[in-house]
């Protein structure tokens, strides 16, 4: 591995953990930067969680670390989201090329960037209204699907999951993404566990973009503590946007 890969994989892995505790998509950097350096569709989706991993866990510590984190509440939404997790890992594993790769983030982020002029006040309010929801039947139901996605590809899992927070559970920007960061890091070691049985991680790609992404998850978490709503709102906006226009003139044109 050569000294240009190893920095461009630091600095992709620290603005992806930056960028996915900001709002999310930071998987939309990560796997193009891999794909790049001639990873293979498949090994590339596997070695991405690595990085994702090292990132939630300084992210989620921190978010405790200042009691942002409703742990109670977080474990009760993980049980739908790890089982959809382990289906959607195993079929990635199986069948996923980069072509559904592209066409899928595709998707997602045009439905996200849709979801963010929907109820504008729900995205922007500074006062968490919830302490803890329990799990109604149509939330799980919804929760298992996104779960499903989380384990198939991931990258745009974390905008789903805070649509789901925000939209339909009541939760403002910060508490969502604190528990964003949570449920995500609760289907990651799952997904990991699988990829590795079918050989797909290339293990020094994914510790250098990890370690990156640690760096930025840290970092990250204080950006979202200081900023407002309204501000994350308009950076989550920003970003979508961007990652669509890549996808489409740089991978798929």
């Amino acid at each position: 591995m050569d000294f240009i890969t190893v920095i461009s994989l630091l600095l992709a892995g620290a603005i992806c953990g930056i960028v996915n505790v900001i709002g999310g998509g930071g998987s939309l950097l990560a796997l193009p930067v891999l794909l790049a350096l001639g990873l293979p569709a498949g090994v590339v989706n596997g070695t991405n969680r690595i990085a994702i991993l090292l990132q939630d866990i300084a992210a989620v510590a921190t978010f405790h670390k200042k009691k942002q984190l409703p742990v109670r509440e977080g474990f009760a939404l993980s049980v739908p989201v790890v089982i959809g997790a382990v289906a959607g890992a195993w079929l990635a594993a199986e069948y996923l090329t980069e072509t559904i790769l592209n066409i899928v983030i595709l998707l997602l982020t045009v439905l996200m960037i849709a979801a963010l002029f929907f109820q504008p006040d729900k995205w922007t309010r500074a006062k968490d209204l919830v302490t803890f929801r329990r799990l109604t039947v149509g939330n799980f139901i919804l929760l298992l699907l996104i779960g499903f996605y989380g384990g198939f590809i991931q990258a745009g899992f974390t905008y789903l999951i805070l649509a789901v927070l925000v939209l339909k559970m009541g939760h403002n920007m910060i508490a969502g993404d604190a528990l964003k960061l949570f449920l995500n890091l609760m289907i990651i070691p799952i997904a990991l566990i699988i990829f590795i049985y079918h050989a797909q991680i290339a293990w020094s790609y994914g510790l250098l973009m990890g370690a990156g992404s640690a760096i930025g998850g840290y970092w990250g978490v204080k950006f979202v503590r200081s900023w407002s709503p309204t501000f994350i709102r308009s950076i989550l906006l920003i970003l979508l946007v961007l990652s669509a226009l890549y996808i489409i003139f740089f991978r798929m044109i």
